[in-house]
């Protein structure tokens, strides 16, 4: 199905997803989402996303009321965790991990949490990091929700690395 819609893509058809699928924002093959239920699997499977991570800490994730692992593998997109709050901060090799993937990925990858902010916040991260914010990482990715400096600060690997 993917190679299906990156033809159609090509042809110039667009394709939206049913209710935007818990979609808050894009940028480019970037989507942010709240919280998904196993329909916005689907859709987000139809229209050709390869990788989900979530930014949901392991004890957010386990009251879910079904396995999000398990549901996003088994619709043939890969699933990554990247947790952020809680006992697990805000780590910058979260955003070194992303800045990987992003490069290795052709497709659609979706980025959620239970609003999308903690997600959009780790690739507003990756943004800065990366030299491609801009004036303003959220303005950047079309953000609509909350802005936090602070967290993007804490986000950001050593000028090292």
């Amino acid at each position: 199905m993917p190679v299906f819609i990156a033809f159609l893509t090509l042809l110039g058809v667009t394709m939206t997803m049913q209710d935007d699928a818990s979609i808050v924002a894009r940028h480019d093959q970037v989507w942010f989402a709240s919280q998904p239920d196993e329909s916005d699997l689907d859709a987000w499977a139809q229209a050709g996303a390869g990788i989900v991570i979530n930014s949901r800490t392991p004890e957010e994730t386990a009251g879910l009321p079904f396995d999000l692992a398990a549901a996003v593998e088994a619709r043939g997109m890969r699933y990554v965790e990247m947790p952020i709050g809680g006992a697990h901060g805000a780590d910058p090799s979260l955003t070194t991990a992303l800045t990987e993937i992003l490069a290795s990925q052709d497709g659609p990858v979706v980025m959620h949490c239970r609003s999308g902010t903690r997600s959009a916040h780790l690739y507003a991260a990756y943004l800065v990091s990366t030299d491609a914010a801009g004036e303003d990482p959220f303005t950047t990715m079309n953000w609509p929700g909350g802005r936090d400096t602070n967290l993007v600060r804490a986000l950001l690997p050593p000028a090292n690395e």
